[in-house]
């Protein structure tokens, strides 16, 4: 009889919704004060997200993309401009360069995985080329500090959407070390979550100081145009009781993906290589596949309870998507990337019978 057969059917969940036990009276006590993005709050949130990731300056936001977009305003992003990324990246990398008037121009990965390939980037590289984005996919890190001096010797600008990569370092340093502006997502799936948020982190005071300006309607004076990106006060006492956390939430990811990594046997499945130096967050583990069908196998783990983000957002190359296929440029190694992994679910909120049942079902496929 197979593994699976023997093992009751689970459904594993890929959402994880930490409740900690100070939530409550953390919220209680926010509304004691100010409420606006401009309030104590946010500012105490700000300077426990800088000392935590070892920034100069963290700008706390009202999203991810919120950040992206602050971001592009910050480097001197506009219209007709061009921006750099990988195309295996989410909608919500390249959306905001297209609100900011931008051009997206796609650049291939690297063949083992989503950094950017600087041999690809070199051919795009033209005087309207203003920045670039490099994106770590489900916490991988990327080769980001051969990208910081590429693109810093030729006065490109470099942007890091680490919405994945809290936490994930290079070389004993934070991801966010080795970008000239760094966006995070405090989405509810993400490691550190307040509902919806996110933060920006940089060393540079100038893109601290324009970035800050442009979240708050360019400080309202006049002379400077900006729109409201501002996190409120209740988010912010939430993220930064719960940064306190945060390293405790990716050593429990670890050791998860370490557990069920250790019992996977079947000889089409490892995990996607890491490269030298670097250490994963797990937000998901990333699981490459060598069957004829990998889609198969993906909808295999699907059918018995195991969800992969692939399937979930229907990951591919960002061009063959109807709202991006202008932009379309050929990126074969992202496609072929995209079509030979899945994630796999490895949050604290998965007791080990969970992960022992992933285990068993990814060994027990007999498919090509």
């Amino acid at each position: 009889m197979s593994a699976v057969a023997e093992t009751p059917r689970l459904t594993i969940s890929d959402k994880y919704r930490p409740s900690y036990e100070g939530d409550l009276d953390t919220l209680r006590n926010a509304l004691q004060g100010g409420l606006s993005g401009t309030s104590e709050a946010v500012e105490r949130y700000e300077a426990d997200l800088a000392a935590w990731f070892h920034s100069r300056h963290a700008i706390a936001v009202s999203s991810g993309g919120g950040a992206i977009s602050v971001a592009l305003d910050a480097v001197g992003v506009g219209p007709g401009d061009e921006v750099a990324l990988t195309p295996t990246s989410p909608l919500c990398t390249v959306y905001p360069i297209m609100a900011a008037g931008a051009v997206p121009v796609f650049v291939d990965t690297r063949a083992h995985g989503f950094g950017m390939s600087l041999e690809d980037l070199a051919r795009v590289i033209n005087p309207k080329l203003k920045a670039v984005i490099d994106i770590p996919m489900w916490g991988y890190p990327t080769e980001v500090d051969e990208l910081q001096a590429f693109v810093r010797e030729r006065g490109i600008a470099s942007i890091l959407d680490l919405a994945h990569a809290h936490g994930s370092t290079l070389h004993g340093k934070h991801l966010s070390h080795y970008g000239d502006i760094s966006c995070f997502s405090t989405h509810e799936r993400k490691l550190l979550a307040t509902g919806e948020g996110g933060f920006m982190l940089t060393d540079r005071d100038d893109l601290a100081q324009r970035a800050r300006a442009y979240s708050r309607f360019g400080n309202l004076n006049g002379r400077d145009f900006g729109l409201n990106y501002k996190l409120a006060a209740l988010p912010s006492a939430l993220g930064q009781y719960r940064l306190r956390y945060l390293r405790e939430q990716i050593e429990a990811r670890r050791r998860n993906a370490a557990f069920v990594l250790s019992r996977i046997r079947h000889p089409k499945v490892a995990e996607k290589r890491q490269i030298d130096g670097s250490a994963t967050n797990y937000y998901f583990l990333n699981l490459a596949l060598s069957f004829k069908d990998n889609g198969a196998f993906v909808d295999y783990l699907d059918a018995n309870g195991i969800p992969s983000d692939i399937k979930r957002y229907g990951c591919k190359n960002l061009y063959e998507f109807p709202a991006v296929a202008a932009y379309r440029r050929e990126c074969p190694n992202g496609e072929a990337l995209l079509r030979s992994m899945t994630t796999i679910p490895v949050h604290p909120g998965l007791d080990e019978g969970a992960l022992e049942y992933i285990a068993a079902v990814v060994n027990d496929y007999d498919g090509d």
